[in-house]
């Protein structure tokens, strides 16, 4: 089966590693994807008139069809848009964490584990609610973590707001959003949204990875996490 792939504008700029390293992820588990033809931007946060989004989103789901009606975006933002752009519900519409699983990830030649290594899984606004556009599995970032070892922390704070879309318009506010986040954590933050990534890494004095750095650490495509 070929899935539709939508990077979005994000993971063809300043989250570019993110994307080379989904697209990876994916084919080492066995999916065939194939890049949406002529794709466009979502709108992402940017516009501030709903049904804006919804209409370039829609745009994206009809060039979709010329690959696959099952689409994989990768960028929270994104994958939220075309879900609420899918109103008559003629497509699926996934984010790649869930196509990660624990039991497909343990057939692949694991190299390194996660053995007294101590991280915070953080989601951030999007990939857990509104239910109707949430990742299938709530818990992935921490199943992957825990079955190969690691231990986990700042179970509270792993859907706080990172103020990460305030980030170009009021730093101070991101900056406070960060600050409380990292207070009430420890250990290298793990997330999968590029905004978050941003946030956290300029204003939190952590290590910040994406769980497929973890990923392609565990399978000796990485050096270091």
């Amino acid at each position: 089966m070929e899935y539709s792939y939508y990077p979005g504008c994000s993971l063809t700029g300043s989250a570019k590693r993110l994307d080379m390293a989904t697209r990876k992820i994916l084919l080492t588990l066995g999916y065939t994807i194939k890049e949406i033809p002529e794709w466009n931007c979502c709108g992402a946060v940017e516009y501030g008139n709903k049904e804006e989004l919804i209409r370039l989103s829609r745009e994206n789901l009809k060039k979709a069809e010329a690959v696959s009606k099952t689409i994989i975006a990768p960028c929270p933002a994104c994958y939220r848009n075309l879900k609420e752009s899918n109103r008559d519900g003629d497509f699926n519409i996934y984010n790649p964490l869930d196509m990660f699983n624990v039991a497909d990830i343990n057939k692949l030649e694991i190299k390194k584990d996660l053995k007294k290594m101590v991280f915070t899984p953080y989601y951030g606004c999007v990939l857990l609610r509104p239910k109707e556009t949430a990742i299938k599995n709530r818990n992935i970032i921490e199943e992957i973590i825990t079955n190969f070892g690691g231990e986990i922390d700042g179970e509270k704070i792993r859907d706080r707001c990172c103020g990460g879309n305030l980030f170009f318009s009021n730093k101070e506010m991101t900056e406070k959003c960060v600050n409380l986040i990292a207070s009430r954590s420890k250990g290298i933050f793990v997330v999968y949204c590029p905004l978050c990534h941003m946030a956290l890494n300029t204003f939190s004095n952590r290590k910040v990875v994406y769980i497929t750095n973890i990923i392609l650490y565990m399978l000796g495509e990485r050096k270091n996490i």
